[in-house]
């Protein structure tokens, strides 16, 4: 029998209207259900996601470097209004640069006094206040942009409830102005309201699902359901969990990660930017844990990496990676 005469005998002669309008209008159903069920999740047009790949990589800008010198930044965080905050760990000090890059002003030094620091590791910024993880002097300081002490998180007070001892080495700030602490010391999370007030604690010590070691990141999703990412990384992964703290899953583990570190939350296109120290790159990862962009390579040259540590993403969309080694700010756009 014949190719032809096998086909005429399968396919039918005539398909029935009636059919086919049924078959149509099933298939648009469908359509509309995932279109609302992706867009629900995602706050995104699913057709606008592989479009708006392209467009939302980096290139290299400048480079940053401070006057008197960085010894070895550790963090990087943007102010509302494009001013650069980054917290340079070996002078004991917080470094503020305009969005140029020109140096604007130190803030503190060396001791253990008001609005002095001993090795500043982190560095977050709300609204006037700047947040300084101040590892040993086992405290968050709260200080102005003119240096000036606001508070001390947590407070004698709410070490009752923390425990006297807090090696803080990240710290970030949500919508609301919760205050979120990585403490190396129990290798576990501190929540504090925008009072100082302690909240909760999450996390122990290990390398299970949900199980800490060293968290050198927080970033916070604080939309509709609210997620918290967590730089886990000894563990080589990047995790995520509800904003009460509970483990959700593993984003991205130790098949790509080595030790990720600095973490930022990019709001406007859901993804995620990781400083992977060891691998000397910056990745932009999809809320799938899809690693859709590597940013930078081993380097001195500009756009280069060694060993970044912390990364920032601006309300101009600009990322700012703290390259610890090169002693500098690195300034990415989109393409």
């Amino acid at each position: 029998m014949q190719l032809s005469q096998i086909a005429t005998r399968l396919i039918p002669k005539k398909i029935k209207q009636k059919d086919l309008i049924i078959a149509i209008l099933v298939l648009i159903i469908i359509a509309l259900l995932f279109f609302g069920w992706h867009y629900l999740k995602t706050k995104r047009n699913p057709l606008d996601l592989d479009v708006s790949l392209p467009g939302a990589k980096y290139s290299y800008l400048f480079s940053i470097y401070d006057s008197q010198r960085f010894k070895r930044p550790l963090s990087v965080a943007v102010s509302s209004w494009g001013e650069i905050v980054a917290a340079d760990s070996v002078n004991h000090r917080i470094v503020v640069f305009d969005r140029n890059g020109t140096f604007v002003r130190a803030l503190g030094g060396p001791g253990s006094g008001e609005g002095q620091f001993n090795y500043p590791t982190g560095v977050a910024v709300s609204g006037r206040k700047i947040y300084v993880a101040d590892f040993y002097n086992q405290r968050v300081q709260v200080i102005d942009f003119e240096g000036k002490q606001l508070g001390v998180i947590p407070s004698p007070r709410e070490r009752q409830q923390t425990g006297a001892v807090v090696m803080p080495v990240a710290v970030t700030v949500d919508s609301r102005g919760n205050v979120y602490v990585s403490d190396v010391s129990r290798q576990r999370i501190l929540v504090f309201d925008d009072s100082g007030k302690f909240v909760r604690e999450f996390g122990k010590a290990g390398s299970g699902p949900g199980e800490l070691s060293y968290v050198n990141g927080i970033s916070v999703d604080d939309d509709a359901d609210g997620r918290i990412y967590l730089s886990n990384s000894n563990n080589g992964r990047i995790d995520i969990y509800t904003m009460e703290g509970e483990f959700i899953k593993t984003l991205v583990g130790s098949n790509i990660l080595t030790n990720p570190k600095g973490i930022a939350f990019d709001a406007e296109n859901n993804r995620i930017y990781a400083a992977d120290t060891f691998a000397h790159k910056v990745y932009g990862i999809l809320e799938d844990g899809k690693v859709f962009e590597e940013i930078g390579n081993r380097g001195i040259a500009g756009g280069s990496f060694n060993f970044p540590t912390g990364v920032a993403v601006g309300s101009d969309g600009r990322l700012y990676v703290a390259d610890r080694e090169n002693n500098r700010i690195e300034v990415y756009e989109r393409n």
